[in-house]
């Protein structure tokens, strides 16, 4: 009673799986069927169960022992079909048509992307050493500064550096000199009078000095021409504004005294040593981002890609069930967001759907790019990037550390880890690459083989 399997696949990775099943096959579950179900029902003249098969076949009908039938023969005859063509489907297979007399089920199953980079070894770019400024430190010193001000209620005009509380909207001007499209709108805002603090700049700032609480003042702006928002560039809009409430900011001064207000420093030099380590750590991890998306960018350029449309709607799949533990983890119940923000996962998966195929696209290039590159991850990559993390943390108590480490060892956490070295690895070779410093694949595998052959024999010998 073998199964009867015809396959073809298609231009988008999609195996198309015709299954015959021999009727044989299919009398003797509905002959099972027969068995179960009337055993649960009173058939005249039978004790419950006894009744012969071709009385049962009358008293439910062939039609429903046959649909039962087939129902339970689906997922077998399935896992078979897989197993009988060596197929690993990539996404959710999905049943195209099903013919239940003969039975004959056609499956559509997606297969694994296939990506082919282009020349991407020959790719060059000098790298830039991170520096942080002076003027870096000392915006990260305001900051501090500000975290510990000293706010009070004033009656008084307002006056540069104050923090105020504020309402009221603006709008752009068209051609005629009449307003229209809002580009502010807020009942209630709290600013600091600093140009550099919000995003109309100097501008904004400069007609509310002076005003009090209670008052209000319509005036305009005309945005510069290289202004920020290509929409507002060169362009005049009108602000109506009301203020609400004035406060005072007192900082204090950039002494040791501040510094030990922030943290366990000593001196002031101390804190601002710190401050500069924090943001060369931080520009360090935004120039990895940066360097590996420039890599994927110019990867895509020239790359061969193909997958089944399934890879799409699994990849949105995935962002909508993101978002949703976001949302969730928010306090909110799912439902009654999607409520709120007039939406549904149906409306989600048409709006995200380029979305979605574009992280696609670039998962795969990198994926691909690990692969060509024979990137891997072993035991001792994991124990030191274990032991940097542990150590990052400024952890002192030991019980603590190995509760920690307990956590990252854990399947999400390991998993976490490996990807966060693969991460560093692919860096490193992309830095190698542009540089053109990078070995060749050849000199990889050797190298590669090598360790492996040296691991064997240690292992032997012990």
């Amino acid at each position: 009673m073998s199964l009867i399997i015809r396959h073809e696949e298609d231009e988008q990775r999609q195996m198309t799986v015709i299954v015959e099943v021999p009727e044989e096959r299919v009398q003797k579950k509905m002959r099972q069927v027969a068995r179960k179900v009337s055993q649960g029902v009173n058939i005249p003249g039978f004790r419950k169960g006894k009744a012969p098969y071709n009385i049962v076949v009358r008293y439910f009908g062939e039609a429903s022992l046959r649909q039962d039938a087939v129902d339970e023969l689906l997922q077998p005859v399935f896992q078979e079909t897989l197993a009988e063509i060596a197929v690993d489907p990539y996404a959710q297979p999905h049943l195209h048509d099903l013919k239940i007399d003969p039975l004959v089920v056609e499956f559509l199953i997606p297969l694994a992307p296939e990506v082919k980079l282009g020349g991407y070894r020959s790719m060059r770019k000098e790298i830039e050493p991170i520096e942080i400024t002076d003027e870096a430190i000392d915006e990260a010193l305001k900051q501090v500064q500000e975290r510990h001000q000293v706010v009070e209620p004033v009656e008084r005009p307002i006056e540069a550096g104050d923090l105020v509380t504020l309402g009221g909207e603006g709008r752009l001007k068209d051609e005629e000199d009449e307003a229209i499209a809002a580009i502010f709108n807020e009942e209630r805002l709290e600013l600091t009078m600093e140009g550099d603090s919000i995003f109309f700049g100097q501008a904004f700032v400069d007609p509310l000095l002076g005003l009090s609480a209670g008052e209000s003042k319509t005036f305009e702006i005309t945005f510069d021409e290289d202004f920020g928002d290509e929409e507002l560039a060169g362009r005049e809009a009108t602000f109506t504004i009301e203020i609400h409430e004035v406060k005072s900011r007192k900082l204090p001064e950039l002494d040791d005294e501040l510094a030990r207000d922030e943290g366990e420093f000593d001196t002031l030099d101390e804190l601002r040593a710190s401050l500069a380590d924090e943001l060369q750590k931080r520009a360090e991890e935004q120039a990895k981002s940066d360097l590996l998306e420039e890599m994927v960018d110019r990867l895509l350029e020239d790359v061969e890609m193909v997958y089944p449309p399934a890879a799409i709607q699994q990849e949105v799949d995935n962002m909508i069930n993101e978002y949703k533990q976001q949302v969730t983890q928010s306090g909110w119940d799912w439902e009654q967001f999607l409520t709120l923000q007039r939406t549904s996962e149906e409306k989600l998966h048409e709006e995200w759907a380029e979305r979605g195929e574009e992280r696609l696209r670039r998962r795969l290039a990198l994926q691909q790019f690990v692969f060509d590159e024979m990137l891997q991850v072993n035991s001792e990559d994991l124990e030191a990037a274990l032991d940097a993390r542990i150590e990052a943390m400024g952890i002192d108590d030991e019980e603590l550390r190995n509760s920690m480490r307990q956590i990252f060892q854990g399947p999400g956490g390991a998993e976490m880890m490996a990807n966060e070295v693969i991460i560093d690895k692919a860096v490193k070779r992309i830095e190698e690459i542009f540089a053109g410093e990078a070995l060749s694949l050849e000199e990889i595998k050797a190298a590669q083989e090598a360790a492996q052959e040296a691991a064997q024999e240690a292992a032997e010998e012990e």
